[in-house]
């Protein structure tokens, strides 16, 4: 087997670079066939073409570089999304607890144990003992209900991308 890859070595490193065209990455993979070839250097000498069977571990070897290569495109900087929420977003935090008490008691209930202490909308039908459904859409009224008196208390502004830029507590 070692006489065998001694011969053919260059030709397959050849053939990998051709393929890759990275030197280091072809040296890479050429060190692989060669584990791969020894991992059966018992076998590799009754083989009716060894020759065959390394170049067909070589394009295996190479169509598993290709799939687990990650491509990595660097964004512009216009791109990227800012976490940090606004100072408007931020001091709404203060508005929020004033504008939840003017809801009904199951509005408030709804909103507080799905959005404020997180439990899922089955859960809270188990709870309540009512149906998905009723849950999803008596949620969905109390949310609705919930943004219309934020927009009034708090005199929410939209900026152009319908994102809150700012608002102002109406005392």
């Amino acid at each position: 087997m070692t006489t065998f890859w001694t011969q053919h070595q260059a030709e397959f490193h050849q053939f990998l670079r051709a393929r890759t065209g990275d030197n280091e990455l072809a040296s890479d993979l050429l060190q692989e066939l060669f584990l791969k070839a020894r991992s059966v250097s018992d076998n590799f000498c009754q083989m009716q073409n060894p020759r065959a069977w390394l170049y067909t571990c070589a394009r295996n070897l190479l169509i598993d570089t290709h799939r687990t290569a990650k491509p990595f495109q660097e964004l512009q900087e216009s791109f990227l999304y800012q976490e940090e929420h606004s100072p408007a977003i931020t001091s709404l935090t203060e508005c929020l607890p004033e504008v939840l008490q003017t809801l009904n008691e199951e509005e408030r209930e709804l909103i507080e144990l799905c959005d404020i202490y997180q439990y899922s909308q089955k859960e809270v039908a188990t709870y309540k003992n009512l149906s998905l459904p009723a849950v999803k859409s008596r949620l969905l009224r109390a949310r609705q209900h919930l943004k219309q008196q934020m927009m009034e208390t708090c005199t929410i502004e939209l900026d152009e991308l319908a994102q809150i830029c700012c608002h102002k507590k109406i005392s």
